[in-house]
């Protein structure tokens, strides 16, 4: 196996070292021959982007009695050269190499490595968060939709429908009878909502309470002209239909159909009427006319307003880390029903100003479905892809890149001091990108290949280091202000020195290092990753619960509204 880090890094990271942590005095390095025995690894290179699984190393020694790959005996042939397999599990990896010279001294090599499945880093993230809004969700969100539906709203419009009702008779031997309804107000209590939902569909069921219509009649007959006050009202307007919901151009859509509606307690006042128009007329028409006039107000305002209260079920941000502006841009990618709620899919696209660097992809967490809780109001499966995916960018917009110099003081001379130097100049890049993966103790963030170049003119060991870090920690969901944040846990970090004009080994000056700096090269975080927390406007998040889903590669939110 080989070394495996034990965590992550979130977005922006920098290395930072630290020296005041060293129990005693580092000394120089003994210098070695010129002529030494060596070990070198051919493959796999570092920052090697290679499938998960079985990968074979291979190389070359000098001088070596024994080769050993992640603890395992190479074979090794007279020449020198070694091979040999490792077991590479998704993320970083340090594929570690030891040898044993003939004088008995140990040389390693640690190459960081990327395995896994890579997707191409351009367009959305498909299914980067799956939304649920269960029935406990559903009843709070029709109760605000029964509110925001209101009298003063529905009046607006009414001159849209005017007239209700025309028509022209020839009744009892009176000649042309013309006579046309407006309305002219509507008012009635709050729009009582419920929902079941089944598969494919939301069946809706409503009572419109203290419904009450002032209408006016206009008209002639028999050469009389007349205008009159109509009144009109039922105790409630009962309705049923049936709530499709669907996506077209990353956008929800909702369709009313097969509304039925039934006033109760129906009553009305047309004694102001001439003649027999009331007995004969209106008196038929009116509840149908009624009837139908509310099934249309339904028909179009529940639709936009159901349409226009899911729509809030919105990932959709920008932010900025380092000065540096990060947008995510969400679509509904498809929905469905079941006897417990509603499934929404989104998919994201991120998006950071590229500074040119690029790789294979971002690492995928595949294909896996979630089970998204079906208790809670509003529950959510947010991706891996998405966050990999917005450490990518954050990669390839230069976010880990780092300049610190004595020169300008961006510097303390102070943290060179285990060196033995007061000027110098840090710099820090990543050859691989931060990646999030599962681990044993949940979610772990990882970076490998971040190359450190010291430079110290006045250094009394040398003048020159160049570390390949390879770093992880553990990483802390947790939930403030409508986001999930992650936070940085405890720093593990793996040191090899590439370069060193110290006249002594890689091996030696590594220790060296190690010793000098074990736990105080610490990263320091430049920016902080979140995403928000999907909600309903108009609806607060309460009782939020952030965990590591089952899948391995999701994160599961849950959440009651009121």
């Amino acid at each position: 196996m080989p070394h495996r880090l034990v965590a992550f890094l979130p977005l922006g990271l920098g290395l930072v070292l630290l020296g005041g942590g060293c129990s005693k005095e580092p000394t120089a390095p003994d210098t070695v021959d010129a002529l030494q025995p060596s070990l070198t690894v051919d493959s796999p290179a570092p920052a090697s982007w290679l499938p998960v699984g079985s990968t074979p190393v291979s190389g070359t020694s000098e001088d070596c009695r024994t080769v050993r790959i992640a603890g395992v005996d190479a074979t090794l042939d007279d020449g020198g050269n070694f091979a040999g397999q490792v077991d590479l599990e998704r993320g970083v990896n340090v594929v570690e190499v030891r040898a044993l010279t003939l004088d008995g001294d140990e040389l390693f090599v640690r190459n960081g490595v990327l395995a896994g499945d890579f997707d191409h880093p351009g367009g959305a993230v498909a299914d980067a968060a799956i939304v649920r809004l269960n029935q406990g969700g559903l009843d709070k969100l029709l109760a605000m939709v029964g509110e925001m539906i209101e009298p003063s709203l529905i009046n607006d419009s009414l001159s849209d429908l005017n007239p209700v009702y025309e028509d022209s008779y020839s009744i009892l031997g009176w000649d042309a009878v013309e006579i046309a309804a407006d309305l002219d107000s509507i008012s009635f209590g709050p729009i009582q909502l419920s929902a079941t939902p089944g598969s494919g569909r939301v069946v809706l069921a409503g009572s419109i309470p203290d419904l009450f219509v002032d209408a006016q009649a206009t008209g002639e007959v028999v050469g009389v002209d007349f205008d009159s006050d109509v009144t009109l009202w039922a105790d409630s307007a009962d309705f049923s239909g049936t709530l499709t919901l669907g996506t077209a151009d990353g956008r929800l859509t909702a369709d009313v159909s097969d509304l039925r509606i039934d006033l109760v307690g129906f009553g009305y006042d047309t004694s102001l009427l001439p003649g027999d128009i009331e007995a004969y007329i209106l008196v038929d028409t009116l509840q149908a006319t009624i009837e139908e006039q509310v099934l249309a107000m339904l028909d179009e305002t529940l639709p936009a307003y159901v349409d226009d209260a899911l729509s809030g079920l919105d990932l959709s941000f920008s932010t900025e880390l380092m000065s540096t502006p990060l947008s995510a841009g969400a679509e509904f990618a498809w929905v469905d029903t079941d006897g417990s709620g509603i499934e929404f899919g989104l998919d994201l696209d991120v998006d950071m100003p590229d500074a040119g660097l690029s790789g294979q992809g971002v690492l995928s967490a595949g294909d896996a479905s979630p089970y998204v809780d079906r208790d809670a109001d509003l529950a959510a499966a947010i991706s891996d892809n998405l966050l990999n995916r917005m450490l990518y960018e954050a990669w390839s917009a230069g976010l880990l890149e780092l300049r610190m110099s004595t020169d300008d003081d961006s510097l303390d001379p102070f943290l060179l001091t285990p060196l033995h130097a007061t000027q110098g100049t840090i710099t820090v890049r990543a050859d691989l990108p931060p990646v999030v993966v599962q681990g044993a103790d949940g979610l772990e963030a990882q970076v490998g290949e971040l190359i450190v170049d010291i430079d110290t003119p006045d250094g009394e060991f040398g003048t020159h280091l160049q570390i390949a870090a390879a770093v992880a920690a553990g990483v802390d969901l947790s939930y403030a202000d409508g986001e999930v944040a992650l936070d940085l846990g405890e720093v593990g970090v793996t040191l090899m020195v590439r370069e060193s004009d110290w006249g002594a080994s890689n091996e030696a000056v590594t220790r060296l290092v190690e010793e000098m700096l074990p736990i105080d090269v610490m990263l320091a975080l430049l920016g902080n990753l979140s995403f928000p927390i999907p909600s309903i406007d108009g609806l607060e998040l309460e009782s939020v619960g952030i965990d590591r889903a089952s899948t391995g590669v999701h994160t599961s939110i849950t959440a009651n509204l009121r």
